[in-house]
């Protein structure tokens, strides 16, 4: 076929599509790299890789229901791990003393790459407009607006609306539960313990 003659509607929503299926990426590519080593990820590892995404968020200018999103973990896990943790606690504070001090660029746009993921992350697993707009600092008028003045942007949120799970699968777990995967626990009693997860959790990390 002719490129010349495909729509470009179709070609916007098809690269939208593309762009929401390789939001976990990042995360195929550790997979992939653990196995080529024969290993397999830890509880301990898991958690570290979350709080990392957690602090790098922080440090970017997500507040904490954003950087739970972008860790993905839900926000109460986020707080254990602060409140039980003290290195973890003093990174994400040095990390938003960070991003106060930088401050967003003159002229910068309202959203930056991690926050954008962030929105279509959480409009992926089931949030409404408003509530995935909040997550990132932004009024839903003023996501709106985004929309209509960016047609890349208002493609990729119909893209991670169509990449919604099934209702029924929704149902049976929370939003921030959608994607998580067996690891291995050397030694589970400590580990459950360190990442503040309950003891029926302790065989899962998220993903």
């Amino acid at each position: 076929m002719d490129e010349r003659r495909v729509d470009p509607a179709n070609r916007l929503e098809s690269w939208a599509d593309g762009v929401v299926a390789g939001l976990d990426a990042q995360e195929d590519v550790d997979r992939a790299l653990l196995h080529a080593l024969g290993a397999k990820p830890t509880l301990r590892e898991e958690t570290a890789a979350r709080m990392a995404d957690a602090v790098r968020a922080a440090a970017l200018g997500l507040g904490p229901p954003g950087c739970a999103v972008a860790a993905g973990v839900s926000e109460r896990l986020l707080a254990a791990w602060q409140e039980h943790d003290p290195t973890f606690a003093a990174a994400m504070a040095a990390a938003v003393t960070m991003a106060r001090a930088r401050g967003p660029a003159p002229g910068a746009t309202t959203l930056n790459p991690t926050a954008l993921r962030v929105l279509l992350t959480a409009m992926r697993g089931g949030a409404l407009h408003g509530p995935a707009a909040a997550l990132v600092g932004m009024s839903g008028r003023a996501f709106y607006r985004l929309r209509r003045e960016r047609p890349e942007v208002g493609a990729l949120v119909a893209a991670a609306r169509r990449a919604r799970p099934k209702k029924a699968d929704r149902r049976k777990r929370s939003t921030y539960e959608q994607h998580y995967r067996l690891v291995r626990i050397d030694d589970p009693d400590g580990a459950a313990r360190a990442a503040q997860v309950p003891p029926e959790s302790a065989h899962s990390g998220p993903l």
